[in-house]
């Protein structure tokens, strides 16, 4: 996209003028010499640099300490994302001295592909310096630097292109593969061991925007494995991480589980206002300030570490103060979740200027995204990170990790498996008629992905709400893959459309599940399972003692205790709208034959089945009671109890929370050492919370980590008692 710029400038996407850049070389020379960056910040020796990082596989660490490095993604006010070409050293250097005052220790920034290569093969010394400059910078306010590149897209529907590509796809033609990894190349071997870095992106949010629709599984994993060997052949101390938004949600081809294996850690960009389908609630809403916890939790269960990459909103379309409630709660909640850093979108507001060219011309919600004003005033926002970076500072995370969860919600290894891997279907060697897949890429050249947005929206929001109500309950979920160690945690859960059949795969379990799951509980396992009338669970009876007679449409369900279930007694009555029509809406006539019957609907039918079945328990909804919360807008914002069955499972089976509160607003989680440890408190609430918090864990002594000093905290035995403001998030250190 075309530029304006000063004449003795390049454009951004124009080719390069060697006598434009010498002029812009010899600027930004006299800049960097006539700018006073090498003065001491505050508390620092002139010549203090940052010391290494490196990932411990839990945390980053730096001397020997872990941290979480928290801040924001920089694109200037003034210059927006032509900077380089804009170059301002004075004005770059006073974001940096405001990111500091602000109690950053990251920032994320973009490096435009076609400044640092006009050419193929060709790099621009200018562009070089002006990174150089922005590493002075890091050491100087002790801010760490989180390059992203490429780009691609950046700012509304911008896509910041190389005048060189020529339509070519840079996910999958040969040469745009190897000219990105001889980019990567070069970039690994020019800061290989600057320790200002503290992990390299390789780009925002891909697939790269041009080209979304070409990219599957194969390029995305073939994209990144290039890339990261590429930064890798001469760099061997930066983590490695991709900047990836919604692909976990949105079952892209970047998601965790198909880039894991060539990245050090992974990314989340919880931005709740863009998945409507998923949060169909106000901003500030209690399922809302989860969506950070929830997609941490969905891509670390691929098998690394997660951070929070964007999060936010812009006050051109919310109140700041309600954007500083939302991002202060899903920040608590997503450190209680184990995030191993914060980049929040974005710093600061575009100015006046910015706001009469494109992107953000046409984006007008882009404009004001930012914690500070463009003239770098506070907003709400900016008050509230200061408070939490001065909370975070103060974690000493020795030894500590998050806590084991106590509840399993399966991810279906057609979800997670690189489309086209026929590894784990129960194939094996050579066939004389062979099997050929109508869904996978062995069918056809260029075969269908498989699993439309409808049925992926389908399972998350499902995994989205037993999520929330499992929290709800005092019980931590993570997201295990099917092939992975679910059968460690004492409580599994199988909502719909786990348990349904047909096509695409990607929601439901492999039939061979259910042998694992049965000895799962005969073992001593929990398992809870919803169905809806699409279900169908192999040996189904001997493992709930119900079996599917036939659908059960409905438009209202009454669920009516009719047996004691943990602390439920008989006459405890749950309501639900049925928010469609369908099969994925219908419940399921049940056959019982060995279970119990709890629970029965508005027709006397069976509803909630129970099975002891060896040393475990089962518990069986007739009605895909997380489908239909999932559907409802604001289904948390009014009376809603549905937790209160989860708690009673988990009480039936005899399971213990770590930590859990008295109040089902406010979220409980641990980041727990051997004799020490924090818990991290959240009310996802618009009222304040006064707490009774019980834990099962032992301790000495309670102390709330605040900005300044410590404060000791009383208690009872195994609990204490504590209020927690609307939307706000408490530490306390346990010893």
């Amino acid at each position: 996209m075309e530029r304006s710029v000063d004449p003795d400038h390049e454009t951004l996407a124009g080719h390069a003028r060697r006598r434009s850049s010498s002029r812009l070389g010899l600027a930004l020379a006299c800049a960097l010499l006539t700018t006073p960056w090498a003065s001491a910040a505050p508390g620092q020796g002139a010549d203090a640099r940052l010391p290494a990082v490196h990932l411990d596989g839990t945390y980053f660490t730096r001397d020997g300490k872990r941290f979480v490095p928290v801040g924001a993604h920089w694109v200037p006010a003034r210059a927006g994302m032509q900077w380089p070409t804009r170059w301002d050293p004075a004005d770059i250097e006073a974001d940096f001295a405001k990111m500091h005052e602000l109690g950053f220790s990251l920032v994320r920034f973009d490096l435009l592909w076609a400044w640092f290569e006009p050419r193929p093969g060709d790099y621009n010394p200018t562009a070089f310096q002006q990174l150089d400059y922005l590493v002075s910078l890091a050491h100087k306010y002790r801010i760490y630097l989180h390059p992203s590149l490429f780009i691609g897209g950046e700012v509304g529907e911008a896509y910041w292109d190389v005048p060189w590509r020529h339509g070519r796809n840079p996910h999958t033609d040969p040469d745009m593969l190897r000219l990105e990894t001889n980019h990567a190349i070069e970039l690994g071997r020019r800061y290989a061991d600057e320790t200002a870095i503290i992990a390299w992106d390789l780009t925002d949010e891909p697939p790269f925007w041009i080209v979304a629709d070409r990219t599957g599984d194969a390029a995305a994993i073939n994209w990144t494995r290039l890339v990261a060997g590429g930064i890798r052949r001469h760099d061997t101390l930066h983590p490695i991480v991709v900047g990836t938004s919604g692909q976990e949600t949105g079952h892209g081809p970047f998601r965790a589980d198909t880039i894991v294996e060539d990245v050090d850690f992974l990314a989340v960009h919880p931005f709740t206002l863009y998945r409507p389908e998923l949060f169909p609630d106000p901003l500030l809403s209690q399922r809302g300030t989860y969506g950070a916890a929830f997609d941490l939790a969905l891509a670390s269960g691929a098998g690394k570490p997660a951070m929070i990459h964007e999060m936010g909103a812009s006050s051109a379309q919310y109140a700041p103060e309600r954007i500083a409630l939302y991002d202060r709660a899903n920040l608590y909640s997503g450190l209680g979740a184990g995030t191993i850093g914060v980049d929040l979108w974005c710093y600061t507001d575009a100015s006046p200027e910015q706001r009469k060219n494109a992107p953000y011309l046409r984006t007008p919600q882009e404009t004001q995204w930012g914690m500070t004003t463009w003239d770098r005033q506070d907003r709400p926002l900016a008050l509230e990170f200061r408070r939490f970076s001065q909370v975070v500072a103060r974690l000493d995370l020795t030894g500590l990790q998050p806590a084991p969860a106590e509840a399993a919600i399966v991810v279906p290894q057609e979800w997670a498996r690189p489309h086209g891997d026929f590894s784990r279907l129960g194939l094996s060697g050579p066939e004389v008629i062979p099997y050929v897949s109508t869904v996978d890429g062995d069918a056809m050249p260029g075969g269908a992905q498989g699993g439309g947005s409808s049925e992926n929206t389908w399972l998350m929001g499902s995994s989205l709400t037993s999520f929330i109500l499992a929290r709800r309950a005092g019980l931590k979920a993570d997201f295990p893959r099917e092939h992975g160690e679910w059968d460690r945690r004492p409580l599994v859960l199988l909502p719909s459309p786990l348990t349904s059949t047909g096509t695409p795969f990607l929601t439901h379990v492999h039939s061979d599940f259910y042998a694992r799951a049965r000895a799962y509980v005969e073992a001593g396992g929990a398992l809870y399972a919803s169905v809806a009338a699409d279900a169908a669970i192999p040996d189904m009876e001997g493992l709930f003692g119900a079996s599917l007679a036939d659908a059960a449409p409905v438009a209202e369900l009454a669920l009516k205790m009719v047996a004691p279930l943990g602390g439920l007694a008989p006459g405890r009555t749950f309501r639900f709208s049925v928010p469609g029509t369908g099969s994925r809406y219908w419940g399921a006539l049940l056959d019982v034959r060995g279970g119990t019957v709890v629970a029965v609907d508005q027709d006397g039918r069976p509803a909630l089945v129970t099975r002891t079945l060896g040393r475990g328990r089962t518990l069986l909804s007739a009605y895909p009671l997380e489908s239909y919360l999932a559907a409802t807008p604001t289904a948390f914002e009014r009376p809603e109890d549905t937790h209160l069955l989860y708690q009673a499972f988990r009480d039936w089976a005899g399971v213990s929370s770590l930590v859990r509160t008295d109040q089902p607003a406010v979220e409980a989680t641990t980041l727990q050492g051997t004799s020490r440890g924090y818990f991290v408190l959240v009310n996802h609430s618009a009222l304040r919370q006064t707490v009774t918090v019980t834990t099962t864990l032992p301790f000495r002594e309670l102390w709330q980590v605040t900005p300044t000093e410590p404060r000791r905290l009383g208690a009872e035995g195994s609990r204490w008692r504590m209020e927690i403001g609307p939307w706000d998030g408490v530490v306390v250190e346990y010893r």
